[in-house]
């Protein structure tokens, strides 16, 4: 399969600029009426960080010593925000509006049990989100002292790129560096030691979150929501993806998650579901399962413990042809490092000050 056509990427690039339009248009009173929040933004539906270990082995083709054994992963992903614009009030009629464009330099890290070369290629994802979120209460919950219901609904618009620093041949059956290989078709397997893979990529998201019994003191709550993305590999710009690596690793991603979540006198207890499937690619691939739990006490200041199994595609750049059972155990980190969170006077949640 060749690259996709100019026409489509660039297609595929308007329709997400369309949703952009379309989203600020149907907020209300655009233009006017909007505030900017410096200090403490909304953190809805962002990234999280991870740092964790795991007992399960990680195969790369052409390692003599895979399967190896992992030392440690990390994934970095700050979020930092742009001054934030809010409209409304989420106890009004019309609830609040919020406008984010937050830049996320994210990183992913592996650390195998070796004796030489232990720290493999990085994951590099940088991105940048445009954020349009909406929180309201629901009908019934205007009772002083009663408990609360709430709706929480976004969408983002991101424009991103994934890569991971190599200069190496894609196929592990060519010599030379990129893009000067020999032969010019490569053969599978991949060059997964040394191999270059990099792509740019748009991808849009649409996310809901409920609140239900919700406490007057807002320290409990139990929350059920999810999210469904669509993603595309575009060719366009530094980067981009090449025909031979569209080839493989397809035109892009879909997925859907779930998650559910439980807070109790400000402790969090979560459990979540992540199917994601690439399209586009040959040989086909499959989907992708990942599973999570996780505990955030409140005296953690924002780091928790977590738990997750993964079952389908390896995530981790030109190692997505290997399938995986992942065990993973450690700290995932909620709290953005920008976000300097006020402590609430009028009953509202920290960041909708």
């Amino acid at each position: 399969m060749g690259p996709s056509s100019p026409s489509k990427t660039w297609r595929a690039w308007a329709h997400g600029i369309g949703l952009v339009l379309a989203v600020c248009g149907a907020s209300p009173a655009w233009g006017s009426g909007w505030e900017v929040e410096y200090d403490a933004p909304a953190t809805l539906f962002m990234d999280r960080s991870y740092l964790f270990v795991s007992p399960s082995k990680i195969h790369r083709a052409g390692d003599p010593e895979s399967p190896t054994p992992l030392l440690f992963e990390s994934w970095i992903a700050p979020n930092l925000f742009l001054p934030q614009l809010h409209y409304g009030d989420f106890r009004g009629k019309g609830g609040e509006y919020f406008l984010s464009l937050v830049l996320t330099p994210a990183i992913r890290l592996r650390m195998l049990s070796t004796d030489s070369s232990p720290v493999i290629p990085p994951s590099f994802l940088p991105k940048l989100t445009f954020q349009v979120a909406h929180l309201r209460l629901l009908p019934g919950s205007s009772g002083e002292n009663a408990p609360t219901r709430g709706l929480a609904l976004a969408s983002h618009v991101i424009i991103g790129h994934y890569s991971n620093g190599q200069d190496g041949c894609f196929y592990g059956n060519q010599t030379g560096t990129d893009p000067h290989c020999t032969p010019e078709e490569g053969q599978l397997p991949l060059n997964e030691l040394t191999g270059s893979f990099s792509t740019n990529l748009l991808r849009l998201e649409l996310w809901a979150l409920l609140a239900m019994d919700v406490s007057p003191n807002l320290d409990n709550a139990w929350l059920l929501g999810g999210r469904a993305y669509w993603e595309f590999n575009a060719a366009v710009g530094p980067g981009g993806i090449s025909g031979e690596q569209r080839a493989v690793y397809g035109n892009g991603h879909w997925g859907l998650s779930w998650v559910g979540e439980r807070m109790w006198h400000q402790h969090r207890f979560r459990a979540e579901a992540l199917l994601s499937c690439p399209y586009g690619e040959t040989p086909r691939q499959g989907a992708t399962l990942a599973l999570e739990v996780a505990a955030n006490p409140r005296w953690g200041a924002g780091f928790g413990l977590f738990a997750r199994y993964v079952h389908g595609q390896d995530y981790y750049n030109i190692l997505f042809l290997e399938r995986v059972n992942l065990w993973q155990f450690g700290l995932v980190f909620e709290l953005n490092p920008n976000a300097s969170l006020k402590a609430s006077t009028e009953g509202r949640p920290p960041g909708f000050q």
